[in-house]
């Protein structure tokens, strides 16, 4: 894929039994490394990576390419902008094909990050479990934690499936006025989400507009 917010995935390959690939490097910090120094972003900022990273989706779900595991790991800030890495593993389940590796028990994402889909293994994954993907990394990014934190992983994924969605105002007073789109791409749901990444982007570009009180 050729986006300017998505890095070139250049080859890829299996050597010993092992499956490798080979991406473009990018010269900056990765989202994981920024809001472990910083714990939270500034409105700006976390808008200006929800652009490029809703763009960059959008460029990737119009292809009919779900990335299956946003999180700040796989996002790195650059000169360039937010770039979002790792479609290698979209591209090695396009290969293998979806049902193989869902009959196989085969589950991709990280938990913190994990829609309440993936986190129960369900099949038909389509493009609005990344929306709740991010959807989780700018809840961070506003709010210096993600949505759902506990120790034992196992309970993260139980809250994603369960828990209602905590409302980002209540950790940042500031961020209210992006509470409802966040809430809406955290929806447990994915009919009760936003349906694209476009839509999703516009909310947040008209929450930035609207005036404040």
């Amino acid at each position: 894929m050729e986006h300017p917010h998505i890095t070139r995935l250049l080859d890829y390959g299996e050597a010993d039994w092992v499956v490798y690939f080979v991406m473009e490097y990018e010269e900056g910090i990765t989202l994981r490394k920024h809001l472990d120094r910083a714990r939270q972003l500034s409105i700006s900022d976390t808008l200006h990576i929800a652009d490029h990273m809703l763009d960059a989706i959008s460029y990737a779900h119009d292809r009919g390419i779900v990335h299956r595991d946003v999180k700040p790991d796989n996002i790195v800030i650059t000169a360039k902008g937010a770039m979002l890495l790792d479609f290698g593993i979209a591209r090695a389940i396009e290969v293998a094909g979806s049902q193989q590796l869902t009959r196989s028990g085969f589950t991709v994402g990280t938990s913190t990050y994990m829609s309440p889909e993936q986190a129960a293994a369900l099949k038909g994954l389509d493009h609005r479990s990344d929306l709740y993907s991010l959807g989780c990394v700018l809840f961070e990014c506003f709010a210096g934690q993600p949505p759902f934190v506990h120790h034992s992983e196992a309970v993260v994924l139980e809250l994603h499936q369960r828990e209602p969605p905590p409302d980002v105002s209540l950790k940042r007073a500031d961020a209210a006025p992006f509470a409802e789109a966040l809430t809406k791409a955290l929806a447990k749901k994915p009919d009760e989400r936003w349906q694209t990444a476009h839509e999703m982007r516009q909310a947040l570009t008209d929450a930035a507009k609207a005036p404040q009180p």
